[in-house]
């Protein structure tokens, strides 16, 4: 019997690109899937799309409220019945083998219940490929990662939509928390890869959608509930320095919207010594530097150039 896959489609007004995010699951080489998508009361033209072109393989699931990104994740994998679980963005696209890849990490690796892909980024229109922490010379081959907090200490080796899910790991490690609101995958993949290692395939099978404007803008977080990782501190000196590196992942978005208070409140929590001496000096900017800094990321991402991680 070939395995299931439910693919759980979190949707809030993006009628911009919704559609080729279906049609990407459509377009499936491997078929053996079921489609939930959970339209977290859009105001936009979302729903109207979904309904246009979705299949008889569909469920659309109506929020009646605003419930954000990990209650309507929750919400949909309660509602799933395949064997595997999938959270694709509504704005990100899958290769047309992406589900077949998958399937051959089951497969290959059956001991393994996380799978996942490489990736590649889109921002506005000029494709990148991350830098990842893993030697260049795997590319395009499967292997068994470890240690996923040693090998995320650059750039994230994955993204939410390119990971899959054996359902029996949600037993041990739980849902997402709907208590977070900004950076939650940072918490459940904490919670994760404490207990699983990660079947990868070195190969580009998605596209993760990214806007310059959205991603070094001044944009407010401040409404927003960040995740609380201090609690998982002393596990491993890997996972102490990948929670390092998201405290000044904090600290840098922080400093990017003029919050200088909570920018202190990360900066205090950070060892400099895992971070090098140019990501501390970063942070030690005074403000025109550092504007001036994200002005010159800005044109360079819009150039298709992305220089470092600032």
């Amino acid at each position: 019997m070939k395995n299931r896959f439910s693919i759980v489609i979190p949707v809030f007004n993006k009628e911009k690109y919704i559609k080729e995010t279906i049609l990407s699951v459509l377009n499936q080489t491997y078929d053996n899937y079921e489609i939930i998508i959970i339209n977290d009361a859009s105001t936009d033209n979302s729903l109207k799309i979904i309904e246009e072109i979705i299949s008889n393989k569909a469920v659309i699931i109506n929020n009646k409220n605003n419930l954000g990104l990990s209650a309507s994740r929750n919400i949909g994998f309660e509602a799933s019945s395949g064997i595997y679980v999938a959270f694709l963005d509504g704005d990100d696209v899958w290769d047309k083998n992406f589900l077949r890849e998958i399937n051959e990490l089951i497969i290959n690796f059956p001991k393994e219940s996380i799978f996942g892909t490489y990736y590649k980024e889109n921002y506005n229109g000029k494709i990148l490929y991350p830098k990842i922490n893993i030697n260049e010379k795997l590319l395009g081959t499967k292997f068994v990662v470890k240690n996923f907090f040693e090998a995320n200490l650059r750039r994230l080796i994955i993204t939410q939509s390119c990971l899959v899910f054996k359902k029996n790991i949600f037993d041990t490690v739980g849902l997402y928390n709907p208590k977070i609101t900004f950076a939650e995958d940072i918490d459940f993949y904490i919670r994760c890869f404490q207990n699983f290692n990660l079947a990868y395939s070195y190969q580009i099978y998605h596209m993760q959608r990214k806007m310059v404007h959205k991603s070094i803008s001044n944009s407010k977080t401040d409404n927003l509930n960040y995740p609380s990782l201090d609690k998982y501190l002393g596990v491993s000196d890997e996972l102490n320095r990948f929670i390092n590196f998201y405290n000044y992942c904090f600290c840098r978005r922080k400093k990017n919207e003029g919050s200088k208070k909570s920018m202190i409140y990360y900066r205090n929590k950070i060892r400099f010594r895992w971070i090098g001496f140019l990501k501390t000096i970063v942070l030690f900017l005074p403000e025109f530097l550092y504007t001036t800094l994200l002005k010159f990321k800005r044109y360079l991402l819009k150039k298709g150039i992305n220089i470092s991680t600032y």
